[in-house]
């Protein structure tokens, strides 16, 4: 008897508030492959490792100059990384070892693209720069959309992979969630603070928009127009923006008594 096809909505992460480039185009696509592996023996994690591997590959054609088939390739990477977790949740498979190998190599593809950057650009500066400011942001992204929706304990990693990238998860990125999660719920905490407000939909919204399927999708316009490095600069506009609008929460906040 053939297995019952897996919903969309079955395969979706719920977040507060929704990144309009997965949305719309790069979720509903992914569902269609996962629709056509959902029956194979293809695993999520072979999937991280592929489109990991297409990563390093579009990092490449950066360097040497190979705009337009890089921005094809990167977008052909965000399908793949939407289709990995969409495929784990409709299997009901989802675990520790395969976010914790998803974040990794994702980051393994950062720098690789930061360096390809970098060779473009010929400012190290600026692409460590970016470099940071992209993993700031992602981070950020997902630990206040995290508390926003209640965030819950995490599982103890078991198996002997799960706490190796576990231990790698930890040197890489466990610092920045602990920052983030204390002080985002510290001043949401605050008695003059109104929770709703601090964590507005607006403000969700706009983190979810800077997430990596519409970073990939705003480096490509760049790979594009031939002119890859100006993504750097976006990335330092995009800071000093979250720093106006991180000013503009604490002043609508603390305007907000409860």
């Amino acid at each position: 008897m053939r297995a019952e096809r897996p919903s969309f909505a079955k395969s979706i992460k719920r977040r507060p508030a929704q990144e309009l480039a997965s949305g719309l185009v790069f979720r509903p696509l992914a569902h269609r492959l996962v629709l056509l592996l959902y029956e194979t023996r293809v695993r999520a994690e072979q999937l991280v490792l592929l489109h990991g591997a297409l990563g390093l590959l579009a990092a490449f054609l950066i360097a040497r100059g190979g705009d337009w088939e890089a921005a094809l390739l990167l977008q052909l990477v965000t399908l793949l990384d939407n289709a990995d977790g969409q495929l784990a949740r409709a299997r009901g498979q989802t675990s520790l070892l395969g976010r914790y190998l998803d974040s990794e190599v994702d980051f393994v593809v950062h720098i690789a693209i930061f360096w390809a950057l970098y060779l473009r650009s010929g400012s190290l500066l600026a692409a460590a720069l970016g470099l940071l400011i992209l993993t700031f942001v992602l981070s950020l992204d997902y630990n206040v959309a995290r508390l926003a929706g209640g965030a819950t304990a995490q599982p103890q990693p078991s198996s002997r992979g799960e706490r190796l990238l576990a231990g790698v998860y930890r040197l890489l990125f466990a610092w920045q969630d602990y920052l983030i999660g204390a002080l985002e719920g510290w001043v949401a905490a605050r008695p003059y603070v109104d929770a709703e407000r601090w964590w507005s939909k607006t403000y969700l919204a706009i983190l979810a928009n800077l997430g990596r399927s519409s970073q990939f999708v705003i480096l490509g316009v760049f790979l594009l127009l031939g002119r890859p490095q100006l993504y750097l600069l976006f990335l330092d506009l995009t800071a000093a923006a979250l720093l106006l609008v991180y000013a503009v929460r604490i002043w609508r906040s603390i305007r907000s008594p409860r």
